[in-house]
Order: structure tokens, then C-alpha cells, then sequence
């Protein structure tokens, strides 16, 4: 807990001194000391294996972000699994972005307070996100650590990569970490990284395997990419769709328009969104952004429009950049080639990220991340996997070396594995050490781990030698890597999308339910292509079903795409009646701080639901407060002290039901300190002040370990503005001591002080 030090006159030159137990203060700003350490901040691998150069100069400039938990995280979770539940009503009704934040996001009450803890500190906010999960920052570094209770220090990699770093877990009052979930960018130790392999197209070798393809070198090019995973025949060109790229780099139009001209690829229009200051120039990784834009276009030569997110990399710039495409919601259809091993990531990113990803797989967006090319060993030592696409709501997408016929058809891929070792290149798959298994799956059998994430989901020819005519830097290369897969099979799903568009279906969104559907369904064998030879990514086998080297396999295109978009053919060609749902029953209400929740089973038949208030029994009313709703849950945002009246209707497109039961609360807000501890201290007395929300007792205790506080002090009279004076104390003597105050059966206590008499 902070302690308004401001409120202890002595401090600025009496004997005064207040801070809690974790230490003393070295100066007034220091006594404003933590209560909380956040876990997950400290890159203790990088640290451990680099040398220390020093302390970060003071007054260098640190950008980072808070970040804010979800909000109505259980109920959330409930939405996801019914949106991609087919037998559910609720299936396919995404939400839009401005619903998610109110139903879902952190509070405004709670991002305005951050805000405000962040201007206190003497931080400088430098962005803001409309879904208020991550609120950008910047300050001295001599500034960060008084705020956070630790010390900034510069090291040296053993690759002569220079990072900063925390010397400890950042601290914050415990009011300030119950509204933020962490930081992101107070060590600059990682760096992303793509997940491609190139070589010259004219340094090529033309012998087998790199005569798979038609175009330069061998190089597969559009046509051949589509014969071989049967897409020949697919009409459906990703027509109407917007596909998105997240980058850490820039490109150069010339070389786009060049591709799309050798092979007669019709122009799509390319928007650049630069986020965090990002200029856009192209830089080392400019190549594994070109290759993406072209492989979405090779694939989807129908899209409107490829939208490239480009932000810095950086762990703010990685956040950020998601977080920018998951607030547009523009695509629908995501794909990152940049990654970076979980274990270095940091638990407080990956949780961050999370919330993100989250945010479009209930909107109807997939992602599809490349797994990395490290095959099982993606830190490069030990059995380890990638962010972003070991995340539970991305698409993992694995590597296969790809074998043709004669004629350019599909003959069998085998997992890529290029010679054996890290640094030659294999498709990444394994275990996460840090998500637990989701629930499409938990009932396989075959999955390396029965209690962890498993890794990848899907794969697509990743192999150099079976690679990929890109044009890059004027000139022609052959590219390998799942950072081709990835892009690859979000242009396979704007086709998807296309269809079900043309169908009356909303899009498929996030793919993993329904591709495990497909994968433990009887149509597997014709709608993926299995990879069952025994071939490893370095460890994992390729086996029957999925399998961590490969997951589904690669894509039967026509097969797979009439499986997820089925044609209007295949559908009832009779309308089917549709009438009024029942009223919804078993409404509760749950009072909070000023909040009411609202619970009621489904209605049958309904699409939406609408809620009504008054405040007097029978008087909620013509007017609905909320309309819209597609779940049986609602907290609706209300003032204390006053009971409120609730009753829910269902409807669909035949009209609306009659209400429902009646459900009261009445909120109140808890008992709750509304002031720091302060007070004055003299030579054998010390008078200790605060204050709390409602009329309650004060209870001192106090002693002179902060292991014992054996005396107390207390008053049963109720109220607000608490005093107590301490009496017959020896004299330059440090005490500590712990304040409460009870009304009824609430209790608020506060963390333990201490003060030095005269």
C-alpha cells in the first residue's frame, strides 16, 4: 500500500519516517514504497547468461505499457465456447468491438485510475487504446525505478545484443494491481523474430528437391501452389474479404507490384497501418513481410484488401500492433510470421497477449502464427515451443517437406526436417510450459501431452528445398519456412470466408473448434492431407491424426473448403418457420459495487435479448436499459443505495417474448479505506489518522517488531474520520503498527507502518 507521505509534515525535516516492512525509505518519494510485486517482468534466462555492463543511465527514456485485465472473465469464456458451438443458439453471433468493450473490457473508472497512478509517478502517457486494456507510457529511467521499487540495468548477450532490464519484480500500491494485469516493455532483452529461409533463385541447385515449382529456380508460384493442394477448381478467390498482416518491418511496393505482374496476379489495393511511431522503412526483415504479401496475394488473388500492421520491435510494439488489429476489426482473416520462444516472452506478456487474442476470436477474427523453424527445440536447446503460436486462440501453423506428381498434383508431405539439426531448419511443434490443454483438445489421444497446449495445429509445405518464388530486392529468391505456411493459410481461409459469405453464414472466426471437428470427423482422410510417416520435426513423430510435428497436416483444399463453407446445395431449400421464443426464466440478480449482475437460462429459439429496470417493484417499464444482448448475462452499471428492479425479454425475427421473472438488488460499495494512514509523531506519543467510506470502529495495533504487534488501541465508536493517539511510547524508538476498521461483518485492514519517536 502507498503511503501519502504529504500528509506526514515531519518527513520533510522532523524525525518522521513511514514506509511498509519490505524496507525503509531512503527519501520522502521512496517511502512510497509497494505493497505488490508483479510476477513476470524479470527475463531471469536472458539475465543469467549475459554479462552486466551496469546501471541504465538516468535519464533515459523508457516507453512501456500497463496493461489491464478483461473483465467478466468467466462470462467471456462462456460466450466463446457458445459462439463456436454449432448446436448452440448463440453460434456465429460475433460481437462487434464496441460490444466487447462494454460487456468485457476493463472499466473506464479503472483505466482513468491508472491513468491517473501513471501522471502521479510523473510518467507521460503516450497512447491509449479504445479497448482499455493497455494504456502506453514514458518516463526517465530514473523515474521508473522510484516508482516501482527497483533498479534499471544494462547487459550484454553472449550475441553482443545490448538489453535492459528490472533487477527485481516491479512493485505498485495494492489498489494499482488490482486494476492492471502488468508492464510490458520494462526489458528490452527479446527481440522477434521471423521464421523463413531463403536463397537466390539463380544460386539454386536445379536438382531434386527443388524442381517442385515452375518459377524461378523452382520456385512454386501461384498456379502451382493451387494445384497442389487442389484448389484449381475452387471459384471462390477470397472476393470481398480484408486480410491482415501482422509485421516488425517495412517492404517495398515495387517488389509487391513486380510479383503480382510476373505472375498475373490482379492488383490488390495494400494499406499500411504504422503503429507506435513504426516509419515503415524496410529493414532486415523486409523480406519476410514481402513474402507474406505475396503468398496472400498468390492465394487470395481476389482479396480487396491486405491491411499490413507495421510496429516496432519491441515488447510494446508487439502488443500494440495486436492490439491495433484486434481494435479495428477490420480482417477476418490474420496471419504473423514473427515470434519468439515462450519461455522468453515473460508471463505477464503472455497473459497480456492473451486478452488480445481473445478479443478477436470473440469477434470472428483467426490468427494463424508460424510455429517456428527450430522444429521441437525453439529456444534452440530444449523442448520448447513459440508465442504467438503456442497461445490458445491462435491457429499454430507447423512445416512439411511436399512431394508432387509429374504433373504438379499432390503425391504426400512428410514432416520438414532439413538435416537433422536447429540450425538446418524443422517445422516447430511440441508442449506449452505455460497453457493448459483447450477443450477441442482434450479428448485426442494421440496428443503428446494430455494436460498442456500442444503445438502445432495445422501445417503446409515449410521446406527451402520445396520452397516459394518470391521477389524480393529485385530480384528472384526461392523462401521456406512456416512463415510461409502461415500466410498461406489465412489466404486459404479468406477463401473459406468467401463462400460461407456468399452462403448467408457468418465467418468462420476462430478456427481451431471447428477444424478438430473436422479432424476427429469421418471426413478427415478426404478434407486434410495426414502426415503419417514416422518423419520428426527433430523429436515428435508424424503418426496417424494429429500429432505435435504436424497437427491436422496441410490443407485438401476444395474438400476442406466445401467442409467449412458448405454450399447453399447441401442446406434445407425450405424456410423453416420461425416463432416467437418463450420468456426467459430464472432471472437473478447479484448486487456488487455499484453493479447488479443478471443472470437467466436461454430461451429456446432466441437470437437477443433485452433488459428492464425500475426501481420499484412492477415499474421496469416499456423501454429497455440494454437491447441486443446475445448471452444469458448482463452487469449493468448502477449507484449504490438503491434497490433496482429487473425483468428480461428474449426475441428473434418473429418478435418478442413476454417477461420474465422479477429479480432485486440492492448494490453498495464495500468498506474501504478512503485515505492513506498519516499522522503526526512526537517524542512518546503518536496521533494516527485515516479515513473509510462508511461509519466504522478503529482498531490500532502496534509494537516494536513488525512480527509482533502485541498492543492495541481501539475505539467502538462509528466513524468515518478515524483518530487514535498512542501514548506512553519510549522515546527514538521504532514502532510498527497496522490500522482496521469493521462495520458489521465487512473488514478493511491495511498493510503494516512504521514510524521512529523523537
Amino acid at each position: 500500500m502507498k503511503v501519502v507521505l504529504k500528509k506526514f509534515p515531519l518527513c520533510l525535516g522532523l524525525l518522521f519516517a513511514v514506509a511498509t516492512v519490505a524496507g525503509a525509505p531512503s527519501s520522502c518519494w521512496a517511502g512510497n514504497s509497494a505493497q505488490v510485486r508483479l510476477a513476470g517482468h524479470v527475463p531471469a534466462r536472458s539475465v543469467a547468461s549475459a554479462r552486466r555492463l551496469g546501471r541504465l543511465p538516468a535519464v533515459t527514456q523508457m516507453r512501456f505499457s500497463f496493461t489491464l485485465p478483461l473483465r467478466n472473465q468467466q462470462a467471456l469464456d462462456d460466450l466463446l465456447r457458445r459462439i463456436y458451438d454449432p448446436a448452440d443458439p448463440h453460434y456465429g453471433h460475433y460481437l462487434t468491438g464496441a460490444q466487447f468493450t462494454e460487456r468485457f473490457a476493463p472499466t473506464v473508472a479503472d483505466y482513468e485510475a491508472v491513468k491517473s497512478y501513471a501522471r502521479g509517478l510523473g510518467l507521460t502517457i503516450t497512447g491509449t487504446h479504445a479497448n482499455r486494456t493497455v494504456l502506453d507510457v514514458a518516463g526517465p529511467a530514473a523515474a521508473v525505478e522510484a516508482a516501482f521499487d527497483l533498479q534499471m540495468h544494462q547487459y550484454q548477450a553472449h550475441s553482443g545484443h545490448n538489453f535492459f532490464a528490472p533487477d527485481r519484480e516491479p512493485g505498485v500500491p495494492d489498489a494499482v494491481a488490482a486494476r492492471i494485469s502488468g508492464m510490458v516493455g520494462l526489458d528490452s532483452s527479446a527481440a522477434w523474430h521471423t521464421h523463413s529461409h531463403a536463397a537466390r533463385a539463380t544460386e539454386v541447385p536445379m536438382a531434386t528437391p527443388y524442381q517442385v515449382g515452375t518459377g524461378p529456380g523452382g520456385g512454386m508460384t501461384p498456379k502451382d501452389i493451387a494445384a497442389a493442394y487442389n484448389l484449381s477448381s475452387v471459384g471462390a478467390t477470397g472476393a470481398g474479404q480484408t486480410l491482415a498482416l501482422f509485421q516488425l518491418d517495412g517492404y517495398t511496393p515495387s517488389d509487391v507490384a513486380a510479383y503480382a505482374g510476373y505472375y498475373g496476379i490482379p492488383s490488390i489495393p495494400l494499406q499500411n497501418v504504422l503503429v507506435d511511431g513504426f516509419s515503415g522503412a524496410p529493414g532486415s526483415g523486409a523480406g519476410e513481410v514481402t513474402l507474406d504479401i505475396e503468398l496472400q496475394m498468390a492465394l487470395a488473388p481476389g482479396a480487396s484488401k491486405i491491411i499490413v500492421y507495421q510496429g516496432p520491435n519491441t515488447a510494446k510494439g508487439v502488443l500494440d500492433t495486436y492490439n491495433r488489429i484486434a481494435t479495428d476489426n477490420v480482417a477476418k482473416q490474420v496471419s504473423s510470421s514473427w515470434g519468439l520462444s515462450e519461455g522468453e516472452s515473460g508471463s505477464s506478456f503472455l497473459s497480456s497477449e492473451n486478452a488480445i487474442f481473445q478479443q478477436m476470436a470473440v469477434q470472428g477474427q483467426t490468427v494463424y502464427a508460424a510455429a517456428g523453424d527450430s522444429g521441437a527445440y525453439d529456444n534452440g536447446s530444449t523442448l520448447s515451443v513459440d508465442d504467438p503460436a503456442s497461445q490458445p486462440y491462435v491457429v499454430g501453423v507447423g512445416g512439411t517437406r511436399l512431394y508432387l506428381n509429374s504433373g504438379g498434383s499432390y503425391n504426400r508431405e512428410s514432416a520438414w526436417n532439413s538435416d537433422g539439426t536447429v540450425t538446418g531448419g524443422a517445422g516447430g511443434g511440441g508442449v506449452s510450459a505455460f497453457w493448459p490443454i483447450p477443450s477441442w483438445q482434450q479428448r485426442l489421444g494421440n496428443v503428446a501431452s494430455s494436460v498442456m497446449r500442444n503445438v502445432p495445429d495445422v501445417a503446409l509445405n515449410s521446406d527451402p528445398g520445396t520452397g516459394y518464388s518470391i521477389y524480393y530486392q529485385g530480384k528472384w529468391w526461392i523462401y521456406g519456412g512456416t512463415s510461409c505456411a502461415a500466410p498461406l493459410w489465412a489466404a486459404f481461409t479468406a477463401r473459406v470466408n468467401q463462400q460461407r459469405a456468399a452462403g448467408g453464414l457468418a465467418p468462420l472466426g476462430f478456427a481451431n473448434p471447428v477444424l478438430y471437428q473436422v479432424g476427429t470427423g469421418s471426413g478427415y482422410g478426404s478434407t486434410f492431407h495426414d502426415v503419417a510417416d514416422s518423419t520428426t520435426n527433430l523429436y515428435y513423430p508424424a503418426i496417424t491424426g494429429y500429432d505435435n510435428a504436424t497437427g491436422w497436416g496441410s490443407f485438401n483444399g476444395a474438400n476442406l473448403l466445401a467442409a467449412l463453407a458448405p454450399s447453399s446445395s447441401s442446406t434445407p431449400t425450405s424456410t423453416p418457420t420461425v416463432t416467437v421464443p418463450a420468456s426467459p426464466a430464472g432471472l437473478k440478480a447479484t448486487a456488487g459495487n455499484g453493479t447488479v449482475a443478471l443472470s437467466w437460462s436461454a430461451s429456446s429459439g432466441a437470437t437477443g435479448y433485452s433488459v428492464y429496470r425500475g426501481t420499484a417493484p412492477g415499474k421496469e417499464g416499456t423501454t429497455p436499459v440494454k437491447t441486443g444482448l446475445t448471452t444469458t448475462a448482463y452487469t449493468d452499471t448502477v449507484a449504490n443505495g438503491t434497490t433496482y428492479y429487473y425483468k428480461v425479454s428474449a426475441g428473434n425475427s418473429a418478435g418478442s417474448s413476454a417477461l420474465s421473472n422479477e429479480a432485486s438488488a440492492t448494490p453498495t460499495a464495500p468498506l474501504a479505506f478512503t485515505s492513506g494512514v498519516s499522522g503526526s509523531i512526537g517524542t512518546t506519543t503518536a496521533q494516527i489518522q485515516w479515513s473509510t467510506n462508511f461509519a466504522s470502529n478503529s482498531v490500532i495495533r502496534y509494537g516494536t517488531s513488525s512480527g509482533s504487534l502485541g498492543k492495541s488501541l481501539s475505539s467502538s465508536t462509528l466513524v468515518t474520520s478515524h483518530v487514535v493517539k498512542l501514548s506512553s511510547l519510549s522515546r527514538k524508538t521504532t514502532y510498527y503498527f497496522q490500522v482496521s476498521s469493521s462495520a458489521g461483518s465487512s473488514t478493511v485492514t491495511s498493510a503494516i507502518y512504521y514510524f521512529k519517536t523523537q
